[in-house]
């Protein structure tokens, strides 16, 4: 999925910088093993990550120096929207590709798209408006509820966050494929803000294999202060909103996030450029500014 092109720092430290807004500039030089992360990172364990076939393709004209691709994996925690509350049982990832503008320059990002497999809701119908589950009925056709999340136009830094807008998809054979949380002018943002005794060096990656063995971070991120707007479910809709108490005012809602970043550089020999921001990225993000 395309976007226009978003001006932003050089992503020649962008995925650093990246990493830097989840609150890594408030370490001093040197990542804690991760081994050494806390025990709650534990719930969530590390996603799979495939630069090489999720990244988007480098352009003909691209320089593989040049053009970097970061995943942000989503690969554990909860969002409480409302009065529902939905435990994030697969990883939702967020893919972004940038590169410099045509004549040079400051770096774009290019695209971003969200990859997100259903999560399904227990108790189906029936726990998704707050009645007592019936055990064997949740994956019976009609029944059976799942969310997935859906990339919404934004993904921007301002350190020591990073921030995206997503909607919530509700899958279901009777409400039909257009059933939302969060609608296209009016979706769900949200804010991470990272944990800094959370954050860890899970992987120091190979520069001479920047896709298929990339520099990941992890960190456990977090958001109390968004808001959820009325559902987008047709006829279902004031069924919905009563019973998950939507619109939902900031405050009300909350969300955890067990995140982890992978970066790599299309670069397939690695080099000199693509040691050098690996090695600032693990010994001194601070080295990274994003602005």
């Amino acid at each position: 999925m395309a976007n226009p092109p978003v001006k932003n720092s050089k992503f020649k430290a962008l995925a650093a910088a990246t990493a830097a807004s989840l609150g890594l500039a408030l370490l001093a030089p040197g990542l804690p093993a991760a081994s050494a992360a806390p025990a709650a990172a534990e719930a969530a364990p590390v996603p799979e990550f495939d630069l090489a076939n999720n990244c988007p393709a480098l352009p003909p004209e691209g320089d593989p120096a040049t053009w970097d691709c970061m995943v942000m994996a989503v690969a554990g925690g909860s969002m409480q929207l409302g009065g529902l509350t939905q435990e994030i049982t697969s990883p939702i990832k967020i893919v972004v590709q940038t590169g410099p503008p045509e004549g040079g320059g400051v770096d774009e990002i290019k695209q971003i798209k969200m990859l997100s497999e259903p999560m399904k809701i227990p108790g189906g119908v029936l726990g998704l408006v707050g009645l007592p589950s019936i055990p064997g009925l949740e994956d019976v056709p009609g029944f059976k509820v799942e969310v997935a999340s859906e990339y919404a136009g934004n993904f921007s830094f301002a350190l020591p966050n990073a921030k995206v807008s997503m909607r919530v998809r509700i899958i279901n054979l009777l409400l039909g494929n257009e059933c939302y949380l969060g609608g296209e002018d009016d979706p769900i943002d949200f804010n991470m803000v990272a944990d800094g005794s959370t954050i860890r060096l899970v992987s120091p990656g190979d520069p001479a294999d920047p896709l298929g063995s990339p520099l990941i971070i992890g960190a456990t991120a977090s958001d109390d202060t968004f808001t959820v707007p009325e559902s987008d479910c047709g006829i279902w809709s004031p069924l919905i909103d009563w019973q998950a108490g939507l619109p939902s005012p900031a405050g009300e809602n909350s969300a955890t996030f067990e995140t982890y970043i992978a970066i790599g550089n299309y670069s397939q020999t690695g080099g000199a450029a693509a040691t050098a921001r690996t090695t600032r990225a693990m010994t001194d993000p601070r080295t990274f500014k994003v602005g």
